[in-house]
């Protein structure tokens, strides 16, 4: 099965892990089930050439395992999965994150396109491909795996590129412009006033940052954990994905569950 025809953002619970002995990096979505690399190098974030690596490792593959597999014995399945060819190589993502350009996992170039304002994907970057077409936030169509793809590479940036530093992007011209068709229902317009137009209010900044050490509310303790992605939350605000030192993760974690590490 190819790349593109699979993938996809995982949205997650706390879901098991294996206790790791340091903690895991953020990882660049590949698809709902796939084993995710984790990021390993980061250049230049937030910025016109911001860089992400990653690669498939063991600690991962053994978390993927005991989810997905938990029937089956974790070493031969992580065996498994380390001689797979998603294994075997570098997965680089690269943004201008200024211009609101992305090249995710598939080598592919996308145009940030505004936000989604609906359905799973409301508050997230939504984006459009060579041809002009919106990529859907369907798992088939994968537009929210770029998105995440984005929070790893434009983190302070978010849904407003430009914002961390250099120039803002002029939005692309919309569907229907100058044909008497309704705008799209992004807000967004052509020839409509530039940036300031496209984003009428500006955007708050998250509690907690990327990498970020935090303790995270789990069951009734306070455990160490660490900031993997973070997004917009539906009803305002952010949440975060975390990585907590007993090896689970936890997906659109609250900031009222999470607090600064001492």
């Amino acid at each position: 099965m190819s790349y593109r025809s699979r993938h996809c953002l995982a949205l997650l619970v706390l879901v098991s892990g294996t206790a790791l002995p340091a903690f895991a990096g953020p990882w660049l979505a590949l698809c709902a089930k796939c084993l995710n690399p984790t990021v390993f190098r980061t250049q230049g974030l937030d910025t016109a050439h911001a860089v992400a690596e990653a690669r498939i490792t063991r600690e991962a593959a053994a978390g993927w395992c005991e989810n997905w597999e938990p029937g089956r014995p974790v070493a031969a399945c992580v065996a498994e999965q380390m001689a797979g060819d998603d294994a075997k190589r570098i997965w680089r993502a690269e943004a201008d994150c200024t211009a609101g350009r992305i090249t995710p996992v598939d080598g592919e170039t996308y145009t940030f396109a505004g936000v989604w304002r609906s359905d799973v994907g409301r508050g997230r970057t939504r984006w459009r491909d060579a041809q002009g077409r919106i990529v859907g936030q369907d798992n088939a169509s994968g537009g929210l795996g770029i998105a995440q793809q984005w929070e790893v590479l434009c983190p302070r940036t978010g849904t407003r590129p430009g914002s961390a530093g250099g120039r803002a992007p002029v939005p692309a011209p919309q569907p229907g412009a100058g044909t008497g068709e309704p705008p799209p229902a992004n807000g967004g317009g052509h020839g409509s006033g530039g940036f300031d137009a496209f984003f009428p209010a500006p955007a708050p900044a998250p509690e907690y940052r990327v990498g970020q050490a935090v303790e995270a509310k789990y069951l009734s303790d306070w455990l160490p954990a660490r900031i993997e992605a973070v997004r917009p939350a539906r009803r305002g605000g952010f949440e975060y994905d975390v990585r907590l030192a007993n090896g689970k993760r936890g997906a659109g974690v609250p900031p009222r569950l999470l607090r600064p590490a001492p």
